[in-house]
């Protein structure tokens, strides 16, 4: 009985398989807006606001303080069937973006803005990431060839660079619209000048980019692919500043989020594990599982709220708040 004993304990030691069970922490709120699973969702940086995109293609937008429904359109409201949906940071107008048409809607109205065909600098280039500035008015698409397009809604201008290999799978504004991060399925996360494209910096790993945080406060850059590799930098000098202390092999993150002036990194697996580490130590410090609805749930965005709890939206639409 020792002897198996033993070589039961060498196991786990060798194959780090052993690692901690999941906290049974419970969310201090739970509401699901939907009983669906969800293509895409949003939740507005300031936690007001949440959008749900169903795999019928029913588009909602949501209070999520009342939890009332302020806005709905339906798949036949849309010229090609849609996949993504981006909130601007003044929550005044929601973009949504098929394989090849984008459209935006005012919020105070619920009318479509402005809608237009977006093509690469390959025409059989589809669409697969995209991004609204604070104010609305202006507008990153990422390409499945690897360009980036921003558009300018008030002077209606449109610039285009080809700056990745692979699908841009995300992409975001920075520094007053001046720069852009961009990350693809080549491996490399670049930011950039929006006015002409140059490369300011550029962090790479071996395989596609699944998840990033940019702390811009802070200047705290959280990269991760799809193994088990992440960068944490300083996004001005390039240089490393931490790295993650995994217990198992293998840590596929689908989403990142900077909190605490950057002390604080919070992740989330392709399943339903949140994880919660010091920056400093990069020493794991909480973990836990959002709640499923069904066997694949996993967490589609997340925020902090103005009174400071970890907000969650996941693929089975429900809204949980969290001490995190």
């Amino acid at each position: 009985m020792k002897l198996l004993l033993a070589i039961s304990l060498s196991l786990c030691l060798t194959s780090m398989g052993c690692s901690k069970p999941i906290a049974k922490q419970v969310p201090d709120s739970i509401h699901r807006y939907v009983n669906d699973n969800l293509i895409d969702a949003e939740l507005s940086r300031d936690a007001k606001l949440a959008v749900t995109l169903s795999r019928t293609r029913e588009l909602s937008v949501w209070s999520n303080a009342s939890k009332a429904l302020l806005h709905r359109w339906q798949a036949q409201d849309f010229g090609e069937a849609t996949y993504l949906v981006s909130l601007s940071g003044n929550n005044q107008y929601l973009a949504t973006a098929g394989k090849h048409l984008i459209s935006i809607f005012d919020l105070h109205s619920g009318q479509l803005e402005v809608s237009w065909l977006a093509q690469g600098f390959d025409t059989d280039a589809s669409i697969s990431s995209l991004y609204l500035s604070q104010s609305g008015k202006r507008v990153i698409i990422g390409m499945s060839e690897g360009s980036v397009l921003t558009v300018n809604l008030q002077s209606k201008q449109l610039s285009m660079f080809k700056l990745h290999d692979g699908p841009v799978g995300h992409a975001e504004f920075n520094s007053y619209d001046e720069r852009i991060l961009s990350a693809a399925h080549d491996g490399h996360a670049l930011i950039w000048a929006s006015s002409n494209g140059q490369v300011i910096k550029d962090f790479s790993l071996p395989q596609r980019i699944t998840s990033i945080s940019f702390d811009e406060a802070d200047r705290r850059l959280f990269i991760a692919d799809a193994l088990d590799n992440h960068i944490i930098a300083d996004s001005h000098s390039g240089e490393s500043i931490g790295q993650l202390s995994f217990l198992g092999r293998y840590s596929y993150f689908r989403q990142a989020l900077f909190v605490d002036r950057g002390k604080t990194l919070i992740t989330a697996t392709s399943k339903q594990k949140i994880m919660s580490w010091n920056i400093n130590s990069g020493k794991e410090r909480k973990h836990w599982n959002i709640t499923a609805f069904t066997a694949g749930a996993t967490v589609l965005d997340m925020t902090i709220s103005p009174d400071g709890q970890l907000v969650t939206l996941s693929s089975d639409g429900a809204l949980e708040h969290w001490d995190y």
